[in-house]
């Protein structure tokens, strides 16, 4: 008997069948999760650029300062007679490089000396950011089903991948010059083909980030009788606890922890410092850091009030499973290995969004070419693809203009725009309108921060996300011009083009 690894037409059919469903399924989702994450790369900027003129510096914070905000802290919160289970300090480090401080509830910047400044507004950045966790529903329903659209997205890439027989032959086949199918064919093969490697890093980090909770509830309940504690506390330190009624004892000694902390991992970069229960018997201090040259989001430190280590995460040098699981997130947002990184995975990401448009415009030529054409899905679609970067772009000038709160402004923009294009204009006109209009909006965030925040619009932070607003209105102007053409050159030609997404 011959034995052929070519796959079957029937096996490639029921692969492009199988593809093609899930995209559907997963289009407008997908598609959300994937714009947001494209702009979330830049989150830590975004969040400089929202109070674009607060002080920034990357020098040594003394001491004294840590003590005297944290008994300023306490003294408040014995006025209001609550128990202030805790105070966490923003340590200036090269990705917010801003000293902040959080208690009770509130959190604002800290001066040089000390003193309480602004209080902290990143609402903006977080709606972005929630979008893309959770697609702003409830944290316990939105984490788990972003997870499970990484999932299915990676069933798309290896289906997609299955799909492509021809996958070494045609690896440098583009056609942008021919029929709308070949080039929509092209465009989504090429892309997705030559950064699956990416794609897949994608889909399998966010699989796994939206999921794990669900995996922690099913492991606690298969070998630990439902204690989801005992599971987390495979991966996290246990979480500082003290009696109620712990007397008052001095304030932990700031300097002597710091200073064993210098000693015990001079090369980390320090970002984060917490103090439980401060001034009571049993407080304890940890101190978040940055571990150079690896790829877990950091290690972290806890010391007892005279500046003796009690424990260590061991995210850095812990068994294999927790080292892996907290080398995720960084993998999944580009944070490691410097800027030019990031700079890569904005660009892959629009690839990514270009690859999840290309699916569906493919889907529905073929149903034009079969003479099952759906011209309402087809505008409520363009009007999606374009509506979706638009509607973020509007939250931020709301936002910034307005202090209008971001996450209504999205949802009723899509919802509306969706509404509308089922049921009046063409495929063509949305999507050359809607362009314009993110275009429009994207250029006014830049018009409308530099109005508020003057010359701190074009240094630092606030410089990246500015440029992440011309860039994205640039792309889109060069899609117009490009269409534009294509109109010309098809008119030219006596054929008719059909501009929906070029």
């Amino acid at each position: 008997m011959k034995l052929s690894l070519k796959p079957s037409p029937a096996f490639v059919r029921d692969m492009t069948d199988g593809h093609s469903i899930l995209g559907l399924a997963l289009s407008t989702l997908l598609y959300i999760v994937c714009v947001s994450g494209t702009l979330a790369v830049f989150y830590n900027e975004f969040e400089r650029w929202e109070q674009a003129d607060e002080r920034e510096v990357l020098a040594v914070v003394e001491p004294s300062v840590y003590r005297s905000v944290t008994e300023n802290a306490m003294a408040l919160a014995a006025e209001r007679g609550e128990a202030l289970k805790s105070v966490t300090f923003t340590i200036p480090n090269s990705a917010m490089p801003r000293l902040t401080v959080r208690a009770g509830g509130a959190e604002y910047y800290v001066g040089q000396d000390g003193t309480l400044q602004d209080e902290v507004a990143h609402d903006w950045t977080h709606f972005l950011t929630y979008l893309h966790f959770a697609l702003n529903l409830p944290v316990v329903l939105g984490v788990p089903l972003v997870g499970l659209i990484g999932v299915l997205m990676t069933a798309l890439i290896l289906s997609g991948l299955l799909a492509h027989p021809n996958i070494i032959r045609d690896a440098f086949s583009l056609r942008m010059a021919g029929s709308r199918r070949l080039q929509q064919v092209d465009l989504h093969n090429r892309l997705g083909v030559w950064a699956s490697p990416f794609h897949l890093a994608i889909a399998v980090t966010g699989a796994f980030i939206g999921l794990s909770q669900v995996v922690a509830f099913a492991v606690a309940g298969l070998f630990y009788g439902g204690n989801v504690e005992k599971v987390e506390s495979m991966l996290y330190i246990e979480k500082a606890v003290i009696e109620e009624d712990a007397r008052q004892v001095p304030l932990a000694d700031f300097s002597r922890i710091l200073a064993e902390m210098s000693r015990l991992a001079p090369e980390q970069e320090q970002n984060r410092l917490r103090i439980f229960h401060p001034g009571r018997e049993g407080q304890a201090v940890e101190i978040s850091t940055r571990v150079p040259g690896r790829l877990i989001w950091g290690e972290r430190y806890r010391f007892d009030a005279e500046g003796r280590l009690l424990h260590q995460e061991g995210w850095s040098d812990g068994n294999a499973g927790k080292q892996v699981y907290a080398s995720t997130f960084r993998l999944h947002f580009g944070h490691f290995s410097g800027f030019l990184v990031k700079i890569a995975y904005f660009l892959l990401g629009v690839g990514m969004c270009v690859l999840v448009v290309s699916g569906i415009n493919i889907w529905f030529l073929r149903k034009r070419q079969r003479g099952e054409a759906v011209p309402r899905l087809e505008r409520v679609w363009v009007a999606q693809v374009w509506g979706i970067p638009f509607a973020i772009a509007l939250s931020a000038v709301t936002y910034l203009a307005f202090a209008i709160a971001a996450t209504p402004v999205f949802w009723i923009v899509v919802l509306v725009l969706s509404v509308v294009a089922a049921f009046v204009g063409t495929v063509a006109g949305w999507s050359m309108f809607l362009r314009g209009a993110t275009i429009a909006a994207c250029l006014l965030a830049v018009v409308v921060h530099g109005v508020m925040f003057g010359t701190d619009s074009f240094v630092r932070g606030a410089l990246v996300a500015n440029g992440v607003w011309l860039l994205t209105a640039a792309g889109i102007g060069v899609s117009c011009l490009y269409t534009l053409s294509r109109q010309r050159s098809g008119s030219a030609a006596g054929v008719t083009v059909n501009p929906a997404i070029q």
